[in-house]
């Protein structure tokens, strides 16, 4: 059945082909985030209990969400530059003290879920503590033995930085769908591929493409690699599109030989070149490595450029 099908084949190819920069894209960005442990901090790990902290912040998951009845404003700032850009609050979970770094200026905050960076820095945590001790009426030796170890940091998130990975992978993923629907629309209905739309002066594009493939399966004259002669169709494949030349529109056929790099890193090379133009005033250019194969072509399209 496949057989019968082999223009569609191709068409998918060219789909597939066209897909795959796109999937290397994700595989780096995702293979990238792999590496620098960020694929756990893509989304927030919603924490009940505060005991979890810990266990996240060893496995590298920094991004966490946390829902708080009740956050006080301590009084004490955290700046850059001289510049304010959040406060710290405290609250009081399971009978013991936690520090939250906001970004508010509001002096007491109810039912509020932060979401941000699960931090852990002794030696600025015991300044806070040293710092907040007596704003909340504890001496500050009973408050270390009572305050959870880690705080969430609400202005140390990087929120615009996840938001562009985010999209990025949210677009290359959308792109990978769009190109396997369309790979399947196009496998049923070949017509319909803006390859086979684009063929001037055909206006029952289903009628072409099925002779194409009868065409392809039941009068091939000639088959070598990417390049199919039948008795009507010159059909030539590359992974990035696939021509298809009516042999009896063929209007002026030339060759050429040329010499070029086909890789910056490699030495030029000798490469022949097929430039056609037919009736519809399209103009096909397609190069060969091999010479031998341009002086089989020929003859079959020259003649049928004779008995026209």
């Amino acid at each position: 059945m496949l057989e019968n099908k082999k223009l569609n084949i191709l068409l998918l190819k060219n789909t597939g082909m066209s897909l795959l920069p796109t999937i290397v894209i994700m595989l780096l960005i995702v293979g990238g985030m792999r590496h620098f442990h960020l694929l756990n901090n893509l989304d927030f790990y919603h924490v009940d209990d505060p005991q979890q902290l810990g266990v996240l912040y060893d496995a590298g998951t920094t991004n966490v969400e946390m829902r708080f009845q009740k956050l006080t404003y301590m009084g004490y700032d955290y700046e850059i530059d001289g510049e304010r850009v959040g406060g710290y609050y405290y609250v009081w979970v399971n009978g013991k003290f936690m520090v939250v770094l906001l970004d508010s200026d509001e002096t007491i905050i109810c039912d509020y879920l932060v979401q941000g960076q699960l931090k852990k820095d002794p030696a600025a945590y015991n300044y806070i503590l040293s710092e907040c001790a007596e704003s909340v009426g504890i001496e500050q030796q009973q408050l270390e033995t009572i305050t959870y170890d880690y705080l969430i940091s609400e202005v140390n998130y990087p929120k615009t930085f996840y938001m562009i990975v985010k999209a990025a992978l949210i677009i290359a993923f959308a792109v990978i769908i769009l190109s396997i629907i369309e790979g399947i629309v196009y496998w049923f209905y070949p017509w319909k591929h803006p390859q086979i739309r684009q063929m001037k002066g055909y206006r029952d594009k289903k009628l072409l493409t099925g002779d194409i493939n009868r065409q392809l399966h039941d009068a091939l004259v000639y088959e070598t690699g990417n390049c199919y002669v039948t008795r009507k169709y010159l059909v030539i494949w590359t992974p990035f599109r696939t021509d298809i030349i009516v042999l009896r529109d063929i209007d002026v056929v030339s060759r050429h030989k040329e010499t070029k790099k086909i890789l910056p890193w490699m030495p030029p090379r000798d490469v022949y070149k097929l430039i056609i133009s037919n009736a519809n005033g399209a103009i096909f250019e397609h190069d060969f490595h091999d010479e031998k194969i341009l002086d089989t072509i020929l003859p079959y399209i020259q003649k049928k450029k004779r008995d026209r």
